[in-house]
């Protein structure tokens, strides 16, 4: 009995001093393993647990301190072995990489396309450099530079003249093409692009040619540029605000695409200045021939470089080509599923990258293909055209806009017309208060009543009766349709309320 006492007493005892012990209780209960601390940039630190080290009491001479202090600073500055080079790459993806929903890393921004975009955005930047170089030294030969009898006066005056053409030329456009840049973002870049190359092109050419054509051709050189400066300008918003949604999944980064962007810019300019420098040296004394091979490789290789870059920008957003392919290939999926079930699950329209491959560049095909098609779209047009093209009389045409306009939806009024060479012509005319989404389904039912035109047109009845009875069809088939439709784009990717249709920019009010 006694030695069990004893043996009892004994365990208090031990169970006390182990109490004593300042955080050995907590030490025996902490995890051990590597904590891991990242930020939205890539840059991470890591913090290991393993080998804690364990003073008892907190007594310790200055040999332990100093080992403890060591161990301590190893603990929190633990960085991965390969720390300098980390700390290097995400120094650089910071300054020059926006962050992505995927944490910033290179993978992400690997499959949404951008590192390729930049990749070709920055090449073709590199090139306009390189050319700017070359045209420079043309113009300055044209003014006189290094020829008896050119005086600093006449250099002067045709450098103004020039500005002061640009600068025209840039207010011109602006007024004249202002409203149509978002519909067209891609085609617009790709113009500025175009157009700067022919103005690099004709301030080369400009000094071979007879002296009464030197100070025209590089007005009008200066000028292409001015219109390469404005179109390139308001676009470059729409493909950053791209990014930024496509990288982030929201607006709120358009500042750090800008910003990065501007950044990448900025390198490319220095090794642009110190290629050119470079450029410039070499051409002093080679052949006029190895210069115009030079400038026409690098003419090829930026308009090569824009061609990929904007080929690999996705736009959410339907535009007057866009929403012409998706409403076709809406209906041919119709028409190859009459008899069939006809819902959602059935009907696929192309999604934003596949359309952004098939999407032209330039706006002669869109020209083409849309106003060459049987019973062309007139979208936006005024009343009073819309009253004297009907085959209806004006005082009908007004009663339907007196009754759309008292409705929720559907504000809009379509009709069947005669256009000026006597063939039919739809004409949709929309009231101030339509949504881009209705703009779409205006243009879906123009093409449905284009549709019954065309199934009706060698049909039995009068001109009037066929004209009526495509409209009563186009009515009814957008009832049913509509919805199958609105689920289709928005399935495949497409953003109705942000649909942008090229019209005549009439609206109506009831005053």
């Amino acid at each position: 009995m006694r030695s069990l006492q004893s043996l009892h007493l004994h365990l208090l005892l031990l169970s006390a001093a182990h109490q004593r012990q300042p955080g050995c209780h907590a030490l025996a209960q902490t995890p051990r393993g590597t904590i891991v601390s990242r930020r939205s940039d890539g840059r991470s630190e890591s913090f290991s647990l393993d080998g804690f080290d364990e003073d008892g009491d907190g007594a310790s001479d200055g040999a332990s301190d100093g080992a403890h202090k060591r161990k301590r600073s190893e603990r929190f500055s633990g960085i991965h072995p390969s720390a300098t080079r980390r700390r290097v790459r995400a120094a650089l993806q910071s300054t020059f990489l926006p962050n992505s929903t995927g944490g910033g890393n290179l993978e992400a921004l690997r499959q949404s396309g951008y590192l390729r975009y930049i990749m070709y955005d920055n090449l073709q930047d590199l090139s306009t450099s390189l050319r700017s170089v070359l045209a420079t030294q043309r113009i300055l030969e044209g003014v006189g530079v290094g020829r008896s009898g050119a005086t600093a006066l006449s250099a002067t005056l045709n450098f103004l003249i020039r500005d002061g053409c640009g600068m025209i030329a840039s207010l011109l456009f602006t007024s004249y093409a202002a409203r149509g840049f978002r519909r067209n973002v891609k085609r617009w870049r790709f113009f500025a692009d175009v157009m700067v190359d022919v103005g690099i092109t004709l301030e080369i050419i400009a000094p071979s040619l007879r002296e009464g054509l030197f100070l025209p051709l590089l007005c009008l050189g200066n000028v292409c540029k001015a219109l390469c400066g404005v179109a390139a300008g308001a676009c470059g918003g729409a493909l950053q605000m791209h990014w930024a949604v496509r990288l982030m999944g929201t607006e709120e980064g358009l500042s750090e695409v800008a910003a990065k962007s501007g950044a990448q810019r900025t390198v490319m300019g220095g090794i642009g200045l110190v290629s050119a420098a470079l450029t410039a040296k070499w051409l002093g004394g080679s052949d006029v021939k190895v210069a115009i091979g030079l400038y026409c490789a690098l003419t090829l290789v930026h308009l090569i470089a824009n061609y990929k870059s904007l080929k690999l920008v996705a736009l959410d957003w339907l535009n007057g080509w866009r929403l012409h392919l998706v409403v076709h290939e809406f209906l041919d999926c119709l028409d190859s599923s009459k008899g069939g079930k006809m819902d959602a699950s059935t009907i696929a329209v192309s999604n934003p990258t596949e359309a952004s491959r098939k999407e032209p560049l330039l706006f002669l095909p869109e020209w083409r293909s849309l106003q060459s098609a049987m019973y062309p779209i007139h979208m936006g047009v005024s009343f009073n055209k819309l009253a004297r093209l009907s085959h209806r009389s004006a005082s009908l045409v007004q009663s339907r806009m007196t009754k759309k306009s008292g409705l929720e939806s559907g504000n809009y009024v379509l009709v069947v017309g005669d256009a000026e060479g006597g063939k039919h012509s739809i004409y949709i005319s929309f009231f101030a208060n339509s949504s881009n989404s209705e703009k779409a389904k205006a243009y879906l039912h123009g093409c449905l009543v284009r549709r019954a035109l065309v199934s009706l047109q060698s049909g039995p009845g009068s001109k009037g009766d066929i004209v009526e009875k495509a409209e009563e069809a186009g009515e009814r088939e957008l009832a049913t349709l509509w919805p199958i439709f609105e689920h289709c784009v928005s399935e495949a990717g497409w953003l109705l309320d942000k649909t942008e249709c090229s019209t005549e920019g009439y609206e109506l009010y009831l005053e």
